[in-house]
């Protein structure tokens, strides 16, 4: 049978360490003797070198730096967001929770030269209250509230027992306790200064001014990626940016709905916050 030159190109290699018996080594040997091509190929395989090892050490320091660095950013990163999530946390255990009226909340006594002392009850972590001056300039009107929050209620707290409403001696026409459900507020002392019609305390708006702020910073994030929709660092950036206002939007929507009017707004912005976070993350 012939030997052709695939099967002593497959012997070549154990050739050339000497592994083969001495049969077949002689039968290489006749072999690239009269075949050209088998014996360049050999002389190729005896020329051959091994590629250089790059010892050059720099690229992969490099590459261990950039990672470093990745490392203590999302370090960074992962402290600043666990600090952000526990003060808005605490902020919202702690943000007032407003009690419906009864005398169990707030009783007003006289205690002599005209001072006014609120005395609270025991559930009573503390008070809002704000005053104006009558129509007619003869007395001032005040307006009281009490509130509780989730922390006080937690550890059994109660931080405030009584208050003098008047300090400064001036004279009190009115007190209300207002309602912080949109329901009329309650005269607790002294003379009802519009009898004709209940008083009432409107809630706070604030939280429309951050979705209107919300609405203007997406759109502009948006008008930016379309305007620069070939620029891809920049529509990387401006996507994170949009993100964060959409993802308000999206928990004041669960916290609140359609209604941004609130007489717990501080509570309410916290809640929003931790929903915002919840929805980021996600």
């Amino acid at each position: 049978m012939k030997i052709t030159c695939n099967v002593i190109k497959d012997l070549l290699p154990l050739y050339l360490e000497n592994m083969l018996s001495d049969d077949s080594y002689n039968i290489v040997d006749e072999h690239i003797k009269d075949c050209h091509e088998c014996k360049n190929y050999l002389d190729e395989m005896k020329n051959f070198k091994e590629i250089p090892v790059d010892r050059d050490a720099l690229p992969l320091k490099k590459i261990k730096s950039k990672l470093y660095k990745k490392k203590i950013q999302t370090v960074i990163l992962s402290v600043m967001l666990s600090l952000v999530l526990f003060v808005i946390t605490v902020c919202y255990l702690t943000a007032p929770e407003y009690n419906s009226y009864s005398e169990r909340e707030v009783t007003i006594n006289e205690v002599g030269n005209g001072l006014l002392l609120a005395k609270f009850g025991d559930d009573v972590s503390g008070y809002d209250m704000y005053s104006y001056p009558t129509d007619d300039s003869t007395g001032y009107v005040y307006h009281i509230i009490t509130w509780n929050n989730i922390w006080n209620r937690i550890t059994k707290r109660s931080n405030i027992k009584n208050a003098i409403i008047n300090p400064n001696g001036e004279k009190v026409a009115a007190i209300y306790y207002y309602q912080a459900n949109g329901d009329e507020d309650i005269l607790i002392f002294g003379k009802d200064i519009n009898p004709k019609g209940g008083v009432i305390t409107l809630p706070r708006l604030f939280m429309a001014y951050y979705i209107i702020i919300a609405i203007v910073i997406a759109a502009i994030c948006g008008l930016i990626m379309i305007i620069m929709y070939r620029n891809k660092k920049v529509i990387n950036i401006s996507m994170k940016i949009f993100l964060l206002p959409v993802s308000y939007l999206l928990a004041h929507l669960i916290i609140k709905g359609f209604i941004s009017a609130s007489y717990t707004a501080t509570r309410d912005f916290f809640a929003v916050l931790l929903v915002m976070i919840f929805i980021l993350l996600c």
